[in-house]
């Protein structure tokens, strides 16, 4: 080595970098095992160090730290997740949006944003109050991740904000939406069953999963029946969960060999004896519910969570506000589970 140090001197940073044959702040770098330095830097830098003595500085460590510690943490931009459920109690029921909103916080984080959940309903809060609280706390994104719209119209201001909804187009006003492709489920559902033998294929579906939803796999039932099958699709049907009789009549008068169902589980009536004993297939497009003991559609509420984030923060980096002239909704593709 051609470096030529006094005994008595203290081995620095600037000597191990003129040796090296690097920057001072690459010396820094590597020996705090920092990002942002060539992969075989680092061990020849060590090297250099360790042959010509170089110690760390106990008092400038220990004054780094101190300043360190003084500085005050970055505050995370805050968004807010609305909800127009009744109460918390009913969010935390549903495991549909419990876990939307686990992905959505867990991405939001990420991204280094703070996200909390805002209940709006007669019970929690009053759109006007949320209004002053977003403007109090300067939140400007907005993710409307389980709204039924059975409130009416959400008057918020809306020209303040950026928002995306997560499969909450019977909202109004309507904006940017993020959602599964219920269509296409349906058709694959059909497509499957199809390809198992079976040939009077009926959809029953869970009210409460709202009237868009239900179009949209209504249109996908009926387009697919008609294209692979070519003949008179059975009744869509709609259902109360707990109106086992009108799906015994249903069952009885239309006699499906198979039944997709969607939002509701039917294990209850099969042991309950409100389903006749036929020779029924099942599959499901798990919505409202997972139901892993059924094949089907699985759900992708952590992806629509996770994919929200992702759009509200490309749209507050554009600063994109209001409701859009354009709306657009973003669909997820679907896969089948055996």
């Amino acid at each position: 080595m051609n470096a030529t140090l006094s005994e008595n001197r203290r081995v620095t940073m600037a000597d191990v970098a003129r040796v090296a044959g690097v920057h001072k702040r690459t010396v820094s770098l590597a020996l705090r095992n920092q990002s942002g330095v060539p992969l075989a830097t680092p061990e020849h830098i060590c090297q250099v160090a360790e042959q010509l003595g170089y110690r760390r500085d106990p008092v400038l460590d220990a004054f780094n730290l101190h300043r360190h510690a003084l500085q005050a943490p970055r505050a995370l931009r805050a968004l807010a997740f609305v909800s127009d459920l009744p109460d918390r109690a009913a969010f935390d029921a549903s495991e549909r949006h419990r876990e939307i909103f686990a992905a959505a916080r867990m991405e939001a984080e990420r991204l280094d944003f703070a996200l909390e959940l805002f209940l709006v309903s007669p019970a929690e809060l009053s759109p006007s109050r949320l209004n002053q609280i977003l403007r109090a706390r300067g939140i400007v994104g907005l993710l409307l991740g389980a709204c039924t719209g059975a409130g009416g119209e959400l008057a918020l201001d809306w020209p303040l904000f950026s928002t995306i909804g997560i499969e909450s187009r019977d909202l109004r006003p309507r904006g940017d939406n993020l959602s599964t492709n219920y269509r296409e489920a349906a058709r694959l559902a059909v497509r499957r069953l199809r390809r198992a033998g079976r040939q009077r294929i009926g959809f029953v579906v869970a009210h409460a999963l709202g009237r868009e939803i239900e179009a949209q796999l209504r249109a996908g039932y009926l387009v697919e029946y008609r294209t692979v099958a070519r003949t008179r699709p059975l009744p869509f049907h709609a259902i109360d969960p707990d109106d086992e009789t009108g799906l015994r009549i249903w069952v009885t008068t239309e006699k499906p060999d198979a039944i997709v169902c969607c939002g509701w589980d039917p294990e209850p009536a099969h042991s309950a004896g409100f389903l006749p004993p036929r020779d029924l297939a099942w599959a499901s497009i798990d919505i409202g519910l997972t139901l892993p003991h059924l094949p089907g559609i699985p759900p992708l509420h952590r992806e629509l969570g996770r994919r929200a984030v992702e759009l509200l923060a490309m749209r507050l980096q554009g600063n994109l506000r209001g409701i859009p002239t354009h709306l657009s909704t973003t669909l997820l593709s679907v896969e089948w589970r055996e």
